[in-house]
């Protein structure tokens, strides 16, 4: 049975928790700890699959009740419970928090999260990894993406979507600050799937505090380089994006299609990062199969008991980013390299993904013919795409 810890230093509000959640009792075994000192006694004498916390409490409050939950236990799901005035509070924990719920939160919302934060500890049967992934508050961003962003974010002038536009240019802002637009904090009537739709949506000054306050992004530091340059996976990963929205254009797909197939596209190899930055030592190996998609597959598993798309998939459930877009991240090296017919989000970014690889495997002018895609999409990956802000394939595919 599952472990559920639920704090606040409220006797009502626990007394409210318990009434509310009765009916779960032989589904979850859930404790209430009063308070954050009493929690940190709970997580370092037993173990919980998830904790659920208040913000505002005396002594010890959720913040650093989740910060030291991070170090005594890094596996352990990380809800927060705030409520709307709860804001300043809740950006000073947008890294330590997995997920965010707003107050007065009714049963169904509250078991749907907690049931939905089990089923992500069984999506990777690998517990050291699971345990990392918890610890990570936050993804490398290569260096010129970290002053850029700086500096947009001390200016008084930004627009929202230029802000939009740079945050766009690294992997782990763009999960982190969708993650917070989507979340029920701010009760979004639809999906945010982009960061220029997340800054409009949560403004400026929201974005400009998660980056300079919380850090949620950090710089890829010279010892974690494990043998590839950060800022080429960066690059690769635009083509592939901008790449795989042409192709979706071309298959006249729904506009929401293609948003997802835009943001699946530039996160497909987050997990690389993940692993390469905390095991760097280990991820050389796996550096010198980059060329062969299946080499790397094998040997990501025999190391990390997981592959980099499972790794990305499951950092991205985990942050609440759409499952539709952590779907594709999962699903893009298919068992086989064969295009499917690229119908699919996740087919479409596996071909978007093979092209811009190029090499034996990567499909030709007949290949896509035979599927319905012109062949001028050969051509426009074979731009030069290492300035993505500038190069040609950017003004083709925009």
């Amino acid at each position: 049975m599952k472990r559920v810890l639920f704090v606040d230093d409220e006797p009502r509000v626990l007394d409210g928790l318990r009434r509310m959640l009765h009916p779960l009792r032989q589904e979850w075994e859930m404790e209430f700890a009063d308070g954050g000192s009493e929690a940190l006694m709970c997580l370092s004498s037993s173990h919980y699959d998830v904790l659920v916390t208040g913000v505002r409490m005396a002594g010890v409050d959720g913040t650093a009740l989740l910060s030291q939950a991070i170090r005594i236990s890094p596996d352990t799901v990380r809800i927060m419970l705030c409520g709307e005035a709860d804001l300043n509070a809740t950006l000073r924990s947008a890294s330590l928090a997995h997920q965010y719920l707003v107050k007065p939160c009714d049963a169904p919302t509250l078991q749907a999260t907690v049931e939905k934060a089990l089923t992500l500890r069984s999506i990777l049967d690998a517990p050291a990894l699971a345990s990392l992934i918890g610890r990570i508050k936050s993804l490398p961003s290569p260096p010129t993406i970290y002053y850029k962003l700086m500096n947009a974010v001390l200016s008084d002038t930004i627009s929202a979507s230029e802000l939009g536009s740079i945050i766009a240019q690294d992997l782990g802002m763009t999960a982190k600050v969708l993650q917070f637009a989507n979340s029920p904090l701010f009760a979004s009537s639809r999906v945010i799937a982009t960061p220029e739709q997340a800054v409009i949506y949560l403004g400026i000054d929201i974005v400009r505090a998660l980056a300079i306050t919380e850090s949620v992004f950090c710089q890829f530091g010279s010892r974690n380089h494990p043998g590839f340059s950060p800022e080429e996976l960066r690059d690769h990963s635009f083509q592939v994006a901008t790449l795989a929205r042409r192709i979706a254009k071309e298959r006249r797909l729904a506009p929401q299609f293609i948003n997802d197939i835009y943001l699946g596209g530039l996160m497909h190899d987050i997990g690389k990062l993940v692993l390469g930055s905390n095991f760097p030592s280990e991820y050389r190996e796996v550096v010198r199969c980059f060329g062969d998609p299946q080499a790397l597959r094998e040997t990501e598993v025999k190391l990390f008991g997981a592959t980099h798309a499972e790794v990305g998939a499951y950092l991205l459930w985990l942050w609440g980013v759409p499952a539709s877009i952590a779907g594709i991240v999962a699903q893009h090296h298919p068992e086989d390299d064969d295009p499917q017919g690229a119908t699919t989000p996740a087919a479409i970014v596996h071909l978007a993904d093979c092209i811009v690889r190029g090499g034996e495997s990567a499909p030709d002018s007949e290949c896509l013919a035979s599927i319905g895609l012109p062949p001028c999409l050969l051509e426009l990956a074979d731009c030069d795409g290492g300035q993505m802000g500038r190069s040609p394939v950017n003004q083709l595919l925009a």
